[in-house]
Order: structure tokens, then sequence, then C-alpha cells
């Protein structure tokens, strides 16, 4: 919990927020890990998903666009806060301005992630503390699989919630055409 400006009726009343979280990704697209970490995580902080590479789509890696999955979120956090962080292909001498412009545009405390990178960006350019993300099944949670899958016509419904299924549904026949020169 951080301290809240106290109020002008009250300024002596110290009032107390849940810390700011950040969880960054590219939700290509967003599946039940993905949706597990929402969920648990936002009881216990101001969570914002903070919608990575939002400047890359129709690629086998980044099907979707940044409003795309902005709206896979929404099916099923409609009141979630959603921002979005660039970044500038510049490979590891852009990692310090990256995890800067990560926390200035979430105002976080707090980044959840599991990716040791990210981490690792967090820890040495900012002033925010890392959580280890508690992965739900990454070897099945994954948007690689569930890209993999879409593009060769297997069954990969069961690897996102139920409440945005019909939404990545929409955008399927989108993965697979940005996925014929595969990953």
């Amino acid at each position: 919990m951080r301290p809240a400006q106290a109020s002008k009726s009250s300024p002596s009343v110290a009032l107390l927020v849940p810390e700011r979280a950040a969880f960054p990704g590219r939700f290509q697209p967003f599946h039940v890990g993905h949706y597990r970490t929402v969920r648990r995580y936002r009881r216990e902080y101001d969570l914002v998903v903070a919608i990575g590479s939002p400047q890359k789509a129709r690629t086998p890696r980044n099907p979707l666009t940044a409003a795309e999955r902005e709206h896979v979120v929404r099916e099923c956090f409609p009141d979630l806060d959603l921002v979005r962080v660039s970044d500038e292909d510049r490979g590891e001498a852009g990692y310090p301005d990256w995890g800067r412009r990560l926390v200035a545009r979430t105002d976080a405390d707090v980044v959840i992630t599991g990716n040791e990178t990210v981490a690792n960006i967090v820890r040495e350019h900012t002033d925010a503390r890392v959580e280890a993300q508690r992965m739900h099944e990454p070897g099945r949670y994954s948007g690689t699989e569930i890209r993999r899958r879409i593009r060769e016509g297997e069954p990969w419904r069961d690897l996102v919630p139920d409440c945005c299924e019909d939404r990545v549904a929409t955008y399927a026949p989108v993965i697979a055409e940005a996925g014929e020169n595969a990953e």
C-alpha cells in the first residue's frame, strides 16, 4: 500500500491505497495464463495491463494490432486499465528507455513479469519493484502455441478464456494469414 494524498476535508487523515502494478505483455493473443494473472493480481494491486509492441501488427509473431488486442482483453475485463508501451527495435540499447517508458506510462510501483529480460530491465533502469509472475502452465498457455494451432487448423479454443473466445475466433483468419511466413 502507498499513502494517498490527504483530502482537503480531512488533511490529517492518511489513506492507504493499493500499490500500482503493471503487467506488461504482447498478448498475441490473450490466453488463460494471462487471464489468471490479471484476475489474481487485480485483487492485490491497482493493476494496469501494458500492451507491448503496439506498433507491430500483421507479422507472424505479432499478428494482431494493439486495438485488436485491447478488444480481446476488454471482453474479459471491461473496466481494466490498459495502456500501450512501444518499443523501438533497438535491442539492448533501447532497454533503459523502454523500462522507463513502461513505468512512466503505467505509474507503476511494481512490475509483474515472468520474463527475466523484462525483470532485469525494470530492476536496472527504474525505481519499480519486480514481482515474479506465477506462470500458469507456460508450456500450454502460450501465444506462440495458440498461433501455431490456429495456423495449422488444430484445436486452440481451450487455451483462451471463455470470455474472449469468440473475439479471438473473429481474429483467427488474421492470425493464420499473418503466419503464412511462419515464425
